[in-house]
């Protein structure tokens, strides 16, 4: 959503609704909370308040106050390329939300099919460089933590090599920094690799691409890959109309997968909104809430440990 420009904020706590609400919401997702904008100050809205006024130093009350406003309101966009209703999606799918996250997925976890042992945000080790593995978690993991997990880059997750690895957790501020200063650029590079630029497109649609790429990679080839092969030519023809069809006719790819198809029946939704809100038509009730969808964090992922998952962002990606 559009922030409005500063001024006096309201003192808003739990129980609050309104158009305030919705900005504070919209604010906190800027530092990962990963709230839907729904205006509604509810148990997750006062969580998300009480860990970002401890990242600020501020007393941690769960009430937005005039210092927790300014705080926020410094705090910069995740993305430069994709709005922040995108990368709170995004993050969503990856982890099921952030009390799914705390309880299942701060610990290395295997999602099945093509992926490898994965840790934060749906950074799977399977398909990741070393260099970039040691770059993006330098100074975020302890030595420790890095000698454990290096054994796994590049190999085929399972059951027995995340048992071996359940000490180790990744608190979600952590696992929040490495994707948005690391893997989210990263993603959008090859987005745009794969897709060209995405200066031309409504801003959901990019967040919509990145989303495809961070799932399921930049391989285009195969007849498992045709609805991608079809949406870069959509998109050269500038036929944008068309792209949302391709997105849901990928679930005859999954037809046991319940999470990556109801991810790309959202991604369908939000290409559409996107497009409705570029050309000034957009619907009076959305097809998806600002914040991703999700009303207060989920308790269980749609993608996210699903063994559905297809495979990981990267030009090598090449799990079917």
């Amino acid at each position: 959503m559009a922030l409005s420009a500063r001024g006096s904020r309201a003192t808003l706590q739990r129980g609050a609704k309104g158009a305030e609400v919705e900005l504070l919401q919209d604010l906190l997702n800027r530092t990962g909370a990963l709230l839907g904008c729904d205006g509604d100050f509810g148990g997750g809205t006062e969580a998300a308040v009480k860990e970002a006024q401890q990242l600020a130093g501020l007393p941690v009350t769960g009430v937005a106050d005039a210092a927790t406003w300014a705080w926020l309101e410094s705090q910069p966009e995740p993305s430069d390329s994709i709005p922040i209703a995108a990368v709170t999606f995004i993050v969503n799918e990856e982890v099921g939300g952030r009390k799914y996250y705390d309880r299942h997925v701060a610990m290395p976890h295997f999602p099945g099919e093509a992926s490898g042992v994965t840790i934060g945000v749906g950074y799977d080790l399977r398909f990741q460089e070393p260099a970039d593995f040691e770059a993006d978690w330098a100074g975020i993991l302890a030595p420790a933590q890095l000698a454990a997990l290096r054994p796994h880059l590049g190999k085929a997750g399972s059951k027995a090599a995340v048992d071996a690895l359940s000490a180790l957790r990744i608190p979600f501020p952590a696992a929040w920094q490495v994707f948005v200063k690391r893997a989210l650029p990263r993603a959008v590079a090859q987005t745009a690799g794969c897709y060209g630029s995405l200066d031309t497109l409504p801003p959901l649609c990019r967040g919509v691409l990145v989303s495809l790429v961070y799932n399921r990679g930049t391989d285009l080839s195969g007849d498992t890959r045709r609805e991608m092969q079809a949406i870069r030519q959509h998109i050269r023809n500038g036929q944008l109309d068309k792209v949302a069809a391709e997105l849901e006719g990928m679930k005859r790819l999954w037809p046991n997968s319940q999470g990556l198809c109801k991810r790309r029946d959202k991604e369908a939704a939000m290409w559409r909104r996107g497009l409705a809100e570029f050309s000034g038509m957009a619907p009076a009730a959305p097809v998806l809430k600002a914040g991703g969808g999700l009303s207060e964090p989920r308790e269980a992922p749609t993608a996210t440990p699903d063994p559905g998952r297809e495979s990981p962002p990267g030009p090598a990606s090449t799990g079917e």
